[in-house]
C-alpha cells in the first residue's frame, strides 16, 4: 500500500472518532470520496492533524453551516477547513434536493 493510501486511511479512523455523528459522516465522505486531487502527502498529514486537534462541536458547527471556516482563524489550518466547509455546503444541498426540499 503506498503512502497516500495509508495516509487517507488514517484520516478515515480520525472521521470515525469523532462523538458527532454528522461530522463522522460528513468527513468520512469527504476523504473516501471528495478528497481534493491536489492534497499529497503533507496536505493529507495536516488533515489528519486538525481531524485530531479540532473540537467536535467546532467541526459539526462549519459542517452545518452555523459559523464559517473565519471564525477559527489561528485555531485550525484555514485551508483544509474551507476545503471540508465548501464540500460540507455542496452535500448538505444534494441532500436537500435529494429530499425535494430545493
Amino acid at each position: 500500500m503506498d503512502k497516500i493510501e495509508a495516509l487517507r486511511k488514517k484520516a478515515i479512523f480520525q472521521a470515525a472518532r469523532r462523538a458527532i455523528l454528522e461530522n463522522e459522516i460528513f468527513v468520512r465522505d469527504y476523504v473516501t470520496n471528495y478528497l481534493p486531487e491536489s492534497y499529497g502527502e503533507k496536505e493529507l498529514e495536516d488533515l489528519i492533524t486538525m481531524l485530531v486537534k479540532i473540537f467536535d462541536n467546532d467541526l459539526f458547527d462549519v459542517i452545518m453551516g452555523v459559523k464559517k471556516t473565519e471564525d477559527f482563524v489561528g485555531m485550525y489550518d484555514q485551508r483544509l477547513l474551507k476545503d471540508i466547509e465548501n464540500f460540507a455546503v455542496r452535500r448538505r444541498e444534494e441532500i436537500k434536493q435529494a429530499k425535494g426540499l430545493i
